[in-house]
This record gives structure tokens, sequence and C-alpha cells, in this order.
């Protein structure tokens, strides 16, 4: 006999049971099916416009369309007793972004873990170092002859990723600790629509979206790697940008499942914005810059630093407007850092240009900081 396929019913089911159990896993279990079967349910149900809600739906079929053609759209409601109108503007996506966030989770449940890697044979207890990776935007396609500045894919991110972290860490003393930031816009895309998630902007991409995940992931773990061979031991965070809202965290639940079984390797697997420690009388901390400006996070965080009293030497660290800007806020040491990436077609013609740079900058617990290392990625 022929499969009927899935009825809307059990696309409907769920849907319901998404929402009345909060993740992939439990509904799956609870309705006792293969979490793979549930994923494609849920994905149908978005297809079919199931994820709607009933005037959205109703608003869809009136216009004859499929829900994948509909993706936005605006509903126009009429009194028939005044004949006032008014308008509401909807958009949908095929699942709810929990449900998106919770697949990519169940993606690297089976992924396995790397080896460990051999710790360096002689360390300096005192000190810890920071690598602050800001707007990488790999994935970014810029050509040097539209731009003014050198081409950009992801085979030459790759490359001078690679040249400047080994330059870097080689300049680098041997610290007892050593922190990744990844401070934002570590993507270039936050989906294969190539735009901006917040304006729609369309953006210069290099390959398909998949790929890009793929390689940023391999790469970002050579660069994991090459740290962890020059400290004893290494945190790992990524924050989030404005880029890169949700593919960020995918880069985070890859690391943590790649590091599970290394001791030395601690991969922050948090959703705030804020990156936070304590070294000694240091505070360092990052933000990606997008939405508070340096006096505002100062106050923030001598709200929410648990440690800010206990800290003399205290330093915020953010990207995003691609260039070097420091000041005092107060008791708080602020840095807008260079980018990793050049200018792109957009930047370039807005007459924005940007010096590229790399650096590693390291901190004594009684004396704050104390030494920096620097690439300006020059090719």
């Amino acid at each position: 006999m022929p499969n009927p396929g899935l009825t809307d019913e059990q696309c409907r089911e769920a849907v319901d049971g998404y929402r009345d159990y909060g993740s992939i896993g439990a509904a799956a279990r609870a309705l006792g099916i293969d979490r793979g079967t549930f994923r494609n349910r849920l994905k149908r149900a978005g297809e079919r416009g199931l994820t709607l809600s009933g005037g959205a739906f109703r608003a869809v079929q009136n216009a004859g369309l499929s829900a994948r053609e509909a993706r936005a759209g605006w509903i126009v409601n009429v009194d028939p007793e005044t004949g006032s109108r008014e308008s509401t503007y909807w958009r949908a996506d095929d699942l709810p972004p929990e449900a998106v966030i919770d697949a990519i989770r169940d993606g690297f449940e089976n992924m396995k873990p790397a080896k460990p890697v051999t710790p360096p044979e002689h360390i300096m207890g005192d000190l810890c170092t920071v690598y602050p990776l800001m707007d990488a935007h790999f994935g970014m396609l810029a050509w040097g002859q539209e731009t003014g500045g050198p081409d950009y894919d992801m085979a030459l991110a790759a490359q001078d990723m690679r040249h400047a972290f080994a330059k870097v860490a080689a300049l680098t003393p041997p610290s007892a600790e050593a922190v990744l930031i990844i401070g934002g816009d570590f993507f270039h895309q936050d989906d294969n629509r190539s735009e901006t998630p917040q304006n729609r902007h369309k953006l210069d991409t290099d390959g398909r979206y998949f790929k890009v995940l793929d390689s940023g992931i391999a790469l970002i773990s050579e660069v994991v790697e090459t740290i962890a061979a020059k400290h004893a031991g290494i945190t790992v965070r990524i924050l989030r940008g404005n880029h890169d809202e949700h593919a960020h965290m995918v880069l985070t639940f890859a690391l943590t499942e790649r590091y599970r079984d290394d001791a030395r390797i601690t991969v922050e697997k948090t959703p705030r914005d804020l990156f936070m420690k304590q070294w000694g009388r240091c505070l360092i901390s990052a933000h990606h810059g997008d939405k508070a400006p340096p006096e505002r996070l100062t106050l923030y965080l001598s709200d929410v630093c648990p440690y800010w009293s206990e800290t003399r030497y205290r330093h915020c660290f953010t990207g995003h407007v691609h260039k070097d800007q420091a000041k005092d806020t107060g008791p708080l040491k602020w840095e807008s850092l260079r980018a990793f990436c050049p200018s792109d077609s957009y930047a370039a013609s807005m007459g924005y240009t940007s010096r590229r740079a790399m650096q590693s900058i390291t901190f004594h617990k009684q004396d704050g900081l104390v030494l920096r290392a620097f690439d300006p990625i020059e090719r």
C-alpha cells in the first residue's frame, strides 16, 4: 500500500507536544516516537503553516498561498459597524526559535570528543592571557578592487587566523590560564538568507551556509588547540554579535561537545551577552559592544559583577565598530578593539575603513595588565 504521508493532525500533535514539554527530546519521549521523526513533523508543520496563529493561517488560506511562500504579510481587519480598518504585520519562521536551538543541540549529542592536548612543561602561575578575537566575520566575501583593502573569503580568513594565532602565541608567555574571547560576529551571516538579522541588509557571502558553519567550527577548534598547547588551562567564551545572533550558539554547542573530556579546556555555555572573569585583583570582561555605550556597561558591571569590590584593575573589551578606541570610564578601562576582518563592500561604500589586528593581553594577579603581543595581519 502507498504511504499516506503525514496528516495535519500528526503535525499539530508535534507542535502541541513541543509547546507542552519544552524540548524536542521530552516531547518525542512523551509521544513515543523517534527524535528524528519528531523534528520532521515539526518541520512539516512549519511548511504547512500549522505553527501560525489562527488569524495568520486564515490570511494565508484566503490569499491562496502556501505557508512557505507567505513568510510575512499584512492582515487588514475591517470593523463591520464603523468601517474602520486596522492593519497588523506578521512574520513567521518554520519552527519556533527554541525548537531550532534544541535541534542544533540535539545534533551535537553524538559528537566524538577531541583527544586531550598536551600541556606545556613550564608555566608562569601569576599570569592569565586573554586572546580577544573580535569581528572575524567568517564567511564574508570582499573584493579588494572594490573595497580598496585586501581580498577576504573563507580560505583567506583561515590562512590569516592560523598565522595570526601562531605569531601571537609565540610572543606570549606560558601563562597559567588563557581566555579565548570570541567577541561577537564570528560568523558574517546568521542563516542561509545572507541578511543581517535585524535590518535585513543583504550580505556578500562566500560559500553555502552549511560549509561556513562546518569550516568555522573546524577553524576555531584549531585555534583552541593552539592556545591549549601554550597554557595550563583555557576558557573559551563565544559572545553574541549583531550578525550571528543565533549562529554563535552553533559554535558554542559544537565546542562544548568537542572538549567535554578535556579537563583543561572549559567552554562556557551561557546565554548571557556579557563575559566576566576575576584574576586576582583584575576584572576581565567583554561584550560585543552593539547594545550599550561604555558608560552604561560600566554602571551595569558595577551592579552585577560579584567581585567588583575585590578588584582594582577593571577592563572591558568590545568590538562591533571595527576600530581602536579606549578610555577610562570611572573605575573601569574600556577598549574597543580592531576587527580581524577587513572592510566589505558595504563598509567601503559608506567610507568606513579599518585596520585589522589580532592580539593577546596578559594580566598579572597583583599588577594588572603587564604585556601585549600584537599582529597587524598585513599580507
